[in-house]
């Protein structure tokens, strides 16, 4: 069985391949990162709040237990079908993140390095951290978070004196049109509610906390990069396509006098660890929903190799890409997944429940 992990282990995980997704980019995806932005954030956090309380209640009720297990102990055909979804939202995901992963390095610092090379890296560092397992990849994630805290810090730190407040201007909405638009796509980044889905059963104590500690963090993070995106650059912040790494090579320090370089590697690292507990959760639902604990692991290498696989396709066919992630970015696919995982839940430990008064089928024994 693998390795169980805490909640915060969880929680810095989810909360990395959270702030990965925001400072990387892909063409066409119009991201605004003007003062609209604050006000996209805030929204799009609520909303995936609102969308979680039932996820949430789930998980407080299972006590530790399986979600998908317990529904496919309900209803095989249930838990089948929700095995599926959640397999081919996780490949998607996982093929996705080696995408902007590679896009960003390639757009940036590594612009003249070949994608073979690339590939290469990143596919070794995902299969040893699948090697490794969740509880050795949770601890490898909250020192790369760690990193990350450090890096913002250093970069705060050398921007002070380029920090102008008064660049901010009173716009809670800049442009009505695209106000909707950017809230969704925001919300449908939210792939994270995926990892913790399928993983909540492998966390010791209360699993539930992650999610309003990723909530909170999530948010406060993105805000805080945009509060440095517009006081740095003010109106030219819309322009910019990488506004992080345009800070990061903006930012002389005496130690390391420009650290666009260590951004570059803490982003591809993050990359690793999403992919990483991307494929975990890939091997969790796989146990769960089909009771296949001895495919699980040679399936999770296979998942893994097929994710940069279909990457490398994506990179070399962006039309096969475009219309999957236009539909994703439509926020329904996500919403649809965490509403039916967490009401099936509450469905089968309310039936269960008349049956065995004060016990929850779900708890663990």
């Amino acid at each position: 069985m693998t390795s169980e992990i805490g909640y915060g282990g969880l929680a810095a995980a989810m909360v990395l391949s959270r702030i990965f997704t925001e400072a990387t980019w892909l063409p066409r995806e119009c991201t605004e990162y003007g003062m609209q932005r604050f006000t996209v954030t805030i929204t799009s956090f609520l909303l995936i709040a609102v969308i979680m309380i039932p996820l949430f209640i789930a998980a407080g009720k299972t006590a530790g237990g399986d979600l998908i297990s317990a529904i496919s102990q309900r209803s095989k055909a249930l838990g089948a079908f929700i095995g599926v979804i959640l397999s081919v939202y996780l490949l998607f995901a996982a093929s996705e993140t080696a995408l902007r992963s590679h896009y960003y390095a390639s757009s940036t610092v590594f612009d003249s390095a070949s994608s073979l090379y690339f590939y290469v890296f990143v596919g070794a560092a995902l299969l040893f951290a699948v090697y490794k397992g969740l509880e050795a990849s949770s601890r490898t994630g909250v020192i790369i978070f760690g990193g990350l805290i450090f890096l913002l810090l250093l970069m705060t730190a050398a921007l002070l004196p380029e920090i102008k407040p008064d660049r901010l201007y009173p716009a809670l909405i800049d442009d009505e049109e695209s106000f909707f638009p950017q809230v969704i796509k925001e919300l449908s980044e939210n792939a994270e509610a995926l990892i913790f889905i399928a993983l909540c059963g492998r966390v010791r104590g209360r699993s539930r906390s992650a999610l309003p500690v990723y909530i909170a963090v999530s948010c406060a993070l993105m805000l805080f990069m945009t509060f440095l995106y517009n006081t740095v650059f003010g109106r030219l912040t819309p322009l910019l396509d990488f506004p992080f790494y345009t800070l990061s090579s903006v930012s002389d320090i005496t130690l390391l006098h420009r650290i666009n370089g260590i951004d570059v590697m803490v982003w591809v690292m993050a990359s690793v660890i999403k992919a990483a507990f991307l494929t975990f959760a890939f091997r969790e639902t796989i146990k769960g929903a089909f009771g296949s604990e001895k495919a699980a692991k040679p399936l999770s290498y296979a998942f893994a190799l097929a994710s940069l696989a279909l990457s490398g396709l994506f990179t070399v066919f962006p039309g096969m890409f475009e219309p999957i992630s236009k539909l994703c970015s439509s926020g329904i696919p996500l919403a649809a997944v965490v509403l039916l995982v967490s009401s099936a839940a509450l469905l089968c430990m309310r039936e269960r429940g008349e049956g065995r008064k004060g016990t929850s089928f779900l708890t663990k024994k």
